[in-house]
């Protein structure tokens, strides 16, 4: 079978981690060059609890800035306020001040008085409305951006069909509630040469590459015949040849309307051998087929019902 560079390289001088980790990320590092950070990009794919907590810690210091600010021009510059009355109590105040700005709540019993504070206040409450409207541009970004929660079984599996013939399998599952259409998977096959570290690509043929609906598991399932390039390999040989398989998975959300993908990959202690899969969904009293995401990992030896 011809093999293949799909872009993720040939030659390297050591031999290199997993290609493609769980979550669909590269395993590449980008050094040197101009623009090597996009903050939007990050900022629109980092995790929401981290995003929260960015956006948490950016809004409290600016504040915490502007009350010092407030408190070196001195508080007398606001009326309203009731100082001295201790110089934690004097920073609250300003703090609280710094924040009904910020937001341009404005409650009103506190002002500025003097050219310094409103000058301030007015640059924070200029500070305040760009913020929001950066954060606000951020939060769509990240609620409109299509992306696929596909479900991978942890691990692969050497099986074989009824006939003997064996096979590698591995399943996936929708974990949202939206639909897929038209699901199309390509599957395919990275080695190292032992020796000279070179990476060696084919395709792995499946027995159905693509799917019209996807409402329950889909297992894939790749036929280990004498035209496979997994023919004959044993466990070792999959170690020796530091065996990963690589899946990308493209498909359309009627949701957004649009294609969504998904990668994954299984390296070679990721692959149980002589196993089968648990079936992942039944039907329930009402006739409705449940499918429980939690057996979609869940394999049994072949020769064990």
């Amino acid at each position: 079978m011809p093999t293949l560079d799909p872009g993720i390289g040939e030659k390297f001088s050591r031999r290199t981690k997993r290609a493609i980790n769980h979550d669909g990320s590269f395993n590449v590092r980008r050094r040197g060059g101009p623009h090597r950070h996009d903050p939007y990009q990050w900022l629109t794919r980092m995790n929401w609890w981290p995003f929260i907590g960015l956006v948490v810690v950016f809004f409290s210091v600016l504040n915490v800035v502007f009350a010092f600010v407030y408190l070196a021009l001195g508080l007398e510059s606001l009326p309203g306020v009731m100082a001295p009355r201790g110089w934690w109590q004097d920073f609250l105040s300003a703090l609280f001040f710094s924040i009904q700005t910020f937001t341009s709540v404005g409650y009103g019993h506190v002002y500025p008085a003097t050219n310094g504070s409103g000058f301030v206040s007015s640059m924070e409450a200029l500070v305040g409305v760009l913020t929001f409207a950066l954060a606000t541009g951020l939060l769509y970004g990240r609620f409109s951006r299509p992306t696929a929660r596909i479900h991978f079984s942890r691990t692969a599996i050497i099986s074989r069909r009824a006939n003997g013939l064996p096979c590698l399998q591995f399943r996936i599952a929708n974990q949202r509630s939206n639909i897929l259409i038209d699901l199309q998977a390509r599957v395919l096959l990275k080695t190292v040469h032992p020796v000279t570290t070179d990476q060696t690509y084919a395709f792995l043929p499946l027995e159905r590459d693509s799917l019209s609906f996807f409402p329950l598991s889909w297992t894939l399932v790749h036929d280990i015949t004498p035209e496979s390039p997994l023919y004959e390999l044993q466990a070792e040989d999959y170690e020796r040849l530091d065996v990963e398989i690589i899946i990308q998975l493209k498909g359309y959300d009627d949701t957004f309307a649009q294609d969504v993908h998904a990668r994954n990959s299984y390296t070679h202690d990721e692959i149980e051998w002589h196993r089968r899969f648990l079936r992942a969904y039944e039907v329930d009293d009402d006739g409705i087929a449940v499918v429980d995401l939690d057996l979609l990992h869940e394999t049994l030896p072949l020769n064990e019902e």
